[in-house]
């Protein structure tokens, strides 16, 4: 089952895109990963917005879901300047950041709140792939 969203580059349009996604993909993980889920995909977007270049182009930042036998696979798919390919391997420590700052606590959400990550900047796109595994049953 895959499942496709777009959103414009615009902040307000998050949350909803969020709600309809981990409407869509419930039962597919564990309430906790669903939750997870729901906090890395809003940071991303976020950033996507902010950072990105997809307001400027008149592009639509796109959020693709697959289910798997592992778990859940979210892709965000942007326009923006290409990024450090590392950009998400040297990130503070959740213990470090401030959560109530108003910035630099996104990256290490993401990091801290999925299983697996692949970030891919190319020229003038940005790909994030995120991994919520299915949870052990107890």
């Amino acid at each position: 089952m895959a499942i496709v969203l777009e959103m414009s580059a615009k902040l307000e349009e998050i949350d909803q895109l969020v709600v309809t996604l981990k409407a869509s993909l419930e039962g597919a993980v564990s309430e906790d990963k669903l939750s997870a889920m729901e906090i890395a995909v809003t940071e991303a977007l976020a950033n996507a917005v902010n950072h990105g270049s997809s307001a400027e182009r008149g592009e639509k930042i796109r959020v693709s879901a697959a289910i798997s036998e592992d778990g859940v696979r979210v892709e965000i798919v942007d326009a923006g300047e290409q990024m450090p390919a590392d950009l998400y391997d040297d990130v503070a420590e959740l213990d470090e950041v401030d959560l109530m700052a108003e910035s630099g606590r996104g990256l290490p959400l993401i990091r801290f709140c999925s299983d697996d990550l692949v970030y891919e900047p190319s020229e003038g796109r940005n790909r994030l792939e995120l991994l919520f595994r299915r949870e052990a049953p107890a």
